[in-house]
């Protein structure tokens, strides 16, 4: 079994926002589609996360599609699907590029012969990338944007299904209120992420609870339990970032990708360092950080959460005997109870990994 990467798109100016819309004109099966943004800061001042760059990433057969998320809901995905981020480097420095990349895996993993994206299935396969270069990293006035397929060589391998990976619902999020969401119940489910970032506040500050049933409560997989305990019981490997900044010799909020339990290790960097560089853990995905002015500092950020998401998985990862049967099991719902003291114009997501057989 061989395989090759072919480039959908070549790094290509993002000057202005935008939606970038390819055809995907390969015929042999896909087994991840990567997106990468890379984007040249206009100042030291962060604005958001890199990955805030890429505001929907769209593969579609027509109306159908296969595959929709933001930049940091795929990043997040990455993470819970592998157990590492895809590459990342926030680079929050004046004229310096930082850059994001996001996985869209259509196999259980790179190279799986079961599951892959099969263009022969479908009659007109696209990307869509919604981007704007100025909404992540530190003002950026100039960047990039390049899309690399991961394909399977001639007559490989003959695919039975591919990971269907969507947002199902979003909805404001109002403190202490409660939202059951029925989830379509199409494709078996393979894993389901819920969550909402608010910079400063924890997921389990804005989502204090949640509930999974079957069927009107026949079956009860998770029956209320606080979120706070969830993301514990599932924590598995933490979600690490680099990233660098320039001081200014007041306290500055940096963008990381965790947002639970985030942990903060600096060091600064250069010919004459700074005599003062303290952190404020924080969390919601931020920390602050001061430094001498004019003093660069290098650090690595590691915790739970990336991007305020907390993923559910349904069985065994890698059997998909052991998938939640949804099509079986005549409604499955699930129910989030708000916390008591959410973000202001917080947005609650729901994103399902699906099991799509051809």
């Amino acid at each position: 079994m061989g395989g090759r990467i072919a480039e959908i798109l070549a790094a290509e100016s993002i000057a202005t926002a935008g939606t970038k819309t390819l055809d995907l004109n390969i015929s042999n099966p896909i087994t991840r589609l990567t997106v990468q943004v890379r984007l040249v800061n206009n100042g030291s001042a962060p604005t958001a996360h890199p990955a805030t760059a890429i505001s929907k990433i769209e593969v579609s057969d027509g109306s159908d599609l296969l595959f929709s998320m933001s930049g940091k809901q795929a990043a997040a995905l990455n993470f819970y699907d592998h157990g590492f981020l895809p590459f990342s480097l926030s680079a929050y420095e004046n004229d310096i590029y930082s850059t994001q990349e996001m996985h869209i895996d259509f196999g259980r993993f790179l190279w799986d012969p079961m599951f892959a994206l099969d263009p022969r299935r479908f009659s007109n396969l696209q990307i869509k990338v919604t981007h704007n270069k100025a909404a992540g990293a530190s003002s950026p006035d100039a960047g990039t944007l390049a899309i690399i397929a991961h394909v399977f060589d001639e007559g490989d391998i003959s695919p039975i299904a591919f990971l269907m990976s969507k947002q199902v619902y979003s909805y404001a999020l109002a403190a202490s209120g409660q939202e059951r969401i029925v989830l379509p119940a199409d494709y078996d489910f393979r894993k389901i992420l819920f969550g909402s970032l608010s910079a400063g506040n924890s997921p389990s500050s804005q989502i204090a609870n949640v509930k999974l049933s079957i069927d009107n409560d026949r079956r009860v997989i998770i029956n209320n339990m606080a979120v706070s305990d969830i993301v514990k019981m599932l924590a598995g490997p933490k979600a690490i970032e680099a990233f660098i900044g320039m001081g200014s010799g007041s306290a500055i909020t940096y963008y990381i990708a965790c947002t639970y339990e985030q942990y903060i290790s600096i060091a600064p960097m250069g010919s004459t360092l700074a005599a003062t560089v303290t952190v404020n853990q924080g969390s919601g995905g931020t920390c602050s950080i001061l430094s001498d002015a004019s003093k660069g500092f290098q650090a690595f950020s590691a915790g739970y959460a990336p991007h305020g998401l907390i993923a559910l998985p349904q069985g065994d990862q890698l059997n998909p005997d052991t998938w939640l049967k949804a099509s079986q099991a005549g409604s499955v719902a699930l129910a989030l109870t708000a916390g008591s003291s959410v973000g202001s114009a917080s947005t609650a997501e729901v994103i399902l990994q699906q099991k799509r057989i051809y």
